[in-house]
């Protein structure tokens, strides 16, 4: 009869996944885009030069409100050059950055790495930032593909040769 010995003060290591899931990601997505929407609306409160980028979502309401204001308020907000800019900003500079994470992913434990684990250049962040589009495009089934991938890799992280690891 065999018994197992353990030692009295053997550390308890916790296991945890190598790679980040879906569900965790999405969650660190919807945080990112929260501090962007809410840096976006500073930056563009503050530079408004127009009284149509000062609009309230009371005046968007309003029965009163015409056609051609509606059309003003849509092209203030998809049409504008800030928020791109600040979107694509953000996910390069703070991806290649010595943290490896946006603040939704770090604030999650993930970070984005190369294959071997590395930090990711400015370049690739870049592929990993335009790919997205890609990801996007047919009914957003590039993101699903994590679901039957072996290291949890999206379709932009395929095309851009990186993983999003646990820390």
């Amino acid at each position: 009869m065999q018994t197992a010995y353990t030692l009295p003060n053997a550390p308890t290591i916790k296991r945890s996944a190598l790679y980040g899931s879906l569900s965790i990601r999405f969650v660190s997505f919807l945080v990112d885009t929260t501090l962007l929407v809410f840096s976006y609306t500073f930056i563009l409160y503050g530079l408004s030069s127009t009284p149509e980028q000062l609009y309230t979502w009371k005046d968007l309401s309003q029965d009163s409100f015409s056609l051609s204001e509606m059309l003003v308020a849509v092209k203030m907000l998809f049409l504008n050059p800030y928020f791109p800019i600040i979107h694509w900003a953000y996910y390069t500079l703070l991806e290649s950055s010595q943290k490896q994470a946006t603040i939704g992913k770090f604030t999650h434990g993930l970070k984005v790495t190369d294959l071997r684990g590395k930090r990711i250049s400015f370049a690739q962040a870049n592929l990993r930032y335009f790919s997205k589009l890609v990801s996007a495009v047919p009914l957003a089934l590039g993101f699903l593909l994590m679901l039957t991938s072996r290291r949890h890799q999206m379709l932009h992280d395929y095309l851009a040769r990186t993983l999003v690891v646990t820390d």
